[in-house]
């Protein structure tokens, strides 16, 4: 597969999760009666496994994609700037 599609579909789910999580947790926060409720460490939980999953899949990915280590490089920077523009992007999404 094309690296630019591995990474629009990464930025893409990475953000939705994000944005997903972040979204239902403060829905939960501000609705709750009492504090801790089962939701809460559920939805943390969810966000932590589900961006260490996405993550680890593109090491996988990074380290099978090719053996030149500046190539390696390459997609490493990569996806670190994908991550933090998705990570902007979420930010941004909660103020539209």
């Amino acid at each position: 597969m094309n690296k630019w599609i591995i990474a629009i579909i990464y930025a893409s789910l990475l953000t939705t999760l994000c944005y997903l999580s972040i979204k239902t947790l403060l829905s939960l926060v501000l609705n709750a009666t009492t504090f801790p409720i089962l939701q809460i460490f559920v939805g943390i939980l969810g966000l932590i496994f589900g961006v260490w999953i996405l993550t680890s899949g593109i090491k996988k990915y990074i380290s099978f994609a090719t053996e030149d280590e500046k190539e390696h490089r390459k997609l490493k920077n990569l996806f670190s700037i994908i991550s933090v523009l998705s990570c902007y992007t979420t930010i941004m999404l909660f103020f539209i």
